[in-house]
């Protein structure tokens, strides 16, 4: 028998809520550098939620996901805010109330000013805040995701040796070292097992029926080259052999500007693809094939779900094309190389590596136009492999698609190339922030429509029914 598919769509509470400055976040600071777009007003998500909800359920949706902003539930240590956690039960009801399931996201790339990810204390800090918003949301919500794609986290770490600052927050010192760099990695990698462990554990505490995972980014490269990558990354076996991968990705020397500058990206494609970064650590750790300093003994199985976000490929032998897998990473989303067949990959893989779970597409979808596809063409041949991988018997619990409307893109100029919206909206130039649909949404609309696999809307408004 088929599994039933869950369509929908996601926002995120930093690229759609406006800023308020009563609870900012990291991310608000780091925007205040030189070259970074802050949000602003974003598309008012807190205030226009419901619009939005409406436009997803017109879709046919059957599952919406969102994200708290933790800055706003707990805006000084131990002190919780009322107010936003009653807000976010409105939207959540008004999500279940619109048919469909509610996703939520603990942490999407952002925390608070007080929280340090490197501290001994952030798993804790983390469970605390987890167990309120399960006492204040538990019994309406039953799909969880506690860290947004904890794979790319690592970059607010590490800087690559070809950039010149880093990627995302928090960032370090400018002379901190290729060993201190990583060995940050390596208890940023450890907390955020724990932090996901503890998350888990409260949210099944309060419903037992929680279903719980997390989300990693996950690039679309050649099968032989990914399993290269995961077998270096199984082989690490102390925090020394972990801190030498960083020498090749973060120590910048003469020698490598030198053949940057005659080689182009194929020094920069040897120097990362080689070392744990690189590879599917979380699932990795996940599935108890990492050293227990990595991942813990007792994080390993804490999922409900495999989930992971999934975007740009390459195929078996287009290797040329790597470095614009790179370019993607740093926002250059237009040029970014996609290919639908490393998904059907990708759902192959968590099939055999995690046999009894099921697979959820946490986010999918692309700009107006990358690669030369259009984004409805995008959509049709993503989701024609999830139908085809489904009536293989693969199990897919969801498919998400990032995102129902135009979002402020992590410090990105707006535009079409930063774009991800099924619903467009002019963030500098309208006031009214109109939600203008784009040729995307009505395929998406058909696409749902048209599936044989689409689960049926909830049939509770007190408890949304589970899929299958």
């Amino acid at each position: 028998m088929m599994s039933a598919v869950h369509f929908g769509v996601a926002t995120a509470d930093h690229q759609c809520e406006a800023f308020d400055p009563r609870y900012p976040d990291i991310r608000d600071e780091w925007e205040k550098l030189a070259g970074q777009t802050p949000r602003g007003q974003a598309t008012d998500f807190w205030n226009r939620y419901q619009e939005d909800v409406r436009l997803a359920a017109g879709l046919g949706c059957t599952m919406f996901r969102i994200s708290l902003s933790w800055a706003r539930i707990e805006p000084e240590p131990g002190v919780f805010n009322q107010e936003a956690l009653d807000h976010y039960r409105d939207v959540v009801r008004a999500i279940k109330e619109a048919g469909m399931e509610p996703m939520v996201t603990l942490m999407h790339y952002v925390w608070p000013l007080h929280i340090d990810l490197l501290d001994e204390r952030f798993p804790r800090r983390f469970h605390a805040y987890a167990e309120k918003v399960a006492k204040e949301l538990g019994r309406d919500v039953r799909w969880w995701i506690t860290i947004n794609e904890p794979t790319e986290l690592v970059f607010g770490f590490l800087k690559p040796w070809w950039q010149h600052a880093y990627r995302m927050p928090p960032g370090l010192s400018a002379d901190a070292t290729s060993h201190e760099q990583m060995e940050s990695c390596a208890r940023l990698m450890r907390n955020l097992f724990r932090a996901n462990r503890e998350a888990r554990r409260v949210l099944k505490e309060h419903d037992e029926d929680a279903m719980v995972g997390a989300n990693p980014l996950i690039l679309g490269i050649p099968t032989w080259i990914q399993n290269l990558m995961d077998y270096r990354a199984i082989g690490i076996s102390s925090l020394e052999h972990l801190a030498s991968h960083g020498h090749s990705v973060a120590r910048r020397t003469a020698a490598k500007k030198a053949l940057h500058s005659l080689l182009g990206p194929i020094p920069r494609i040897l120097s990362f693809l080689p070392t744990v970064l690189a590879a599917d650590w979380w699932n990795l750790g996940l599935a108890g094939k990492l050293a227990h300093f990595i991942c813990p003994a007792d994080c390993v199985h804490q999922m409900d779900f495999v989930g992971f976000d999934y975007y740009w490929g390459i195929r078996p032998y287009h290797l040329q094309a790597i470095h614009r897998l790179l370019d993607a990473g740093m926002g250059r989303f237009d040029l970014a190389p996609v290919w639908c067949g490393a998904l059907e990959r990708m759902l192959k893989r968590y099939q055999k590596l995690f046999p009894h779970l099921p697979l959820v597409i946490v986010e999918n979808g692309s700009v107006v136009t990358a690669d030369g596809v259009s984004r409805a063409l995008y959509l049709e041949q993503h989701i024609q492999v999830v139908e085809q991988a489904v009536a293989k018997g693969v199990d897919v619990a969801a498919y998400v698609c990032w995102s129902i409307t135009t979002n402020r893109e992590w410090g990105l100029p707006t535009g079409p190339g930063t774009d991800f919206g099924l619903y467009h909206v002019d963030l500098d130039n309208d006031p009214e922030l109109r939600r203008q649909p784009t040729p995307a949404a009505e395929t998406y609309r058909r696409l749902i429509a048209a599936s044989p696999t689409r689960a049926a809307r909830p049939t509770s408004p007190g408890r949304a029914a589970r899929p299958g």
